[in-house]
């Protein structure tokens, strides 16, 4: 999160005190009337899921308290009220115990009291989150507004961001990541702007976790088209699904022999006679015989 009005999603204005984001607006009016369509479905299936989401996280005292303080005095956040339901409903459904979040926020606040609740009911210690901060003044501020109850399963981390690369794909990553066995991440960061040009890139943080990973991963990314174009080209749909109504790409469980490369460039299957070619890009697991 920031406070600098870098124009993305992370900086929605809302009121203060209040950890809920101002929803987004897309307009679809230079389409055709089957998209037009399409969209006023999702917005209505979005709709529903925000109203469900708010009620269910208000009525989960504890969380919905820790997330007020951690609002207080601030007036932008990256996620909406689905998002928060979402990553708490992933957490305690899956156990992780080493979370990885790129973007600090209300949400790391989210992640750990569901790690908390897992380790009451479960028994141990509660793992750890460890969140990733690009912009310096907002890490200075959520580190301020971090609630005391999860100070000890927080790792709050600034780092600035820089280009990279995965195979053909320029990204943005943070330039310092600790090597740690995450088993579970929150990609809606770095700031995709690159810091070289202003280019619009994508998250590459993912990947790189992924790459060097024997045990599965799982993944909630945020609303970054351009990062779930990517994501789905390296992990293949099946491994990196988008999902309508949340607005959320889900990732995994996936492991490095589930990243994708570039093994031949092929177009035959898009040749075509008599219509208009359409190259597409087919990356294939090390241990494919072909490319998707």
């Amino acid at each position: 999160m920031n406070e600098t009005g870098r124009a993305d999603k992370r900086t929605t204005k809302r009121d203060e005190s209040t950890p809920g984001a101002v929803p987004t607006a897309v307009s679809a009016a230079a389409y055709g009337p089957l998209v037009r369509f399409r969209k006023w479905m999702v917005d209505r299936m979005v709709a529903k899921r925000a109203r469900r989401a708010e009620a269910v996280l208000r009525a989960n005292t504890g969380l919905w308290g820790l997330m007020t303080r951690a609002a207080a005095g601030t007036a932008v956040t990256g996620a909406s009220f689905s998002d928060y339901l979402t990553l708490y409903e992933q957490v305690r459904a899956f156990r992780p115990r080493e979370i990885l979040e790129c973007g600090t926020g209300i949400s790391t606040v989210v992640l750990a009291h569901a790690l908390m609740e897992n380790a009451r009911e479960d028994g141990g210690k509660p793992g750890r989150v460890t969140s990733m901060e690009d912009d310096k003044s907002w890490f200075e501020v959520a580190g301020t507004r971090l609630p005391d109850e999860v100070r000890d399963v927080v790792d709050l981390i600034h780092s600035p961001k820089r280009d990279g690369f995965y195979k053909c794909f320029r990204g943005v990553q943070y330039e310092t990541l600790p090597d740690r066995p995450f088993d579970f991440v929150f990609s809606d960061g770095p700031d995709r702007h690159s810091p070289v040009n202003g280019d619009k890139l994508f998250n590459l943080d993912l990947i790189h976790v992924v790459a060097r990973s024997d045990h599965p991963v799982r993944a909630v990314v945020d609303n970054h088209y351009l990062t779930f174009y990517i994501l789905q080209k390296v992990f293949g749909i099946e491994h990196a699904r988008y999902s309508v109504s949340h607005k959320l790409m889900f990732v995994g469980p996936v492991t490095r022999q589930d990243v994708r490369f570039l093994r031949k460039e092929s177009f035959l299957p898009d040749l075509r006679l008599f219509s208009t070619t359409e190259l597409k890009l087919r990356m294939a697991r090390e241990d494919s015989k072909s490319g998707v």
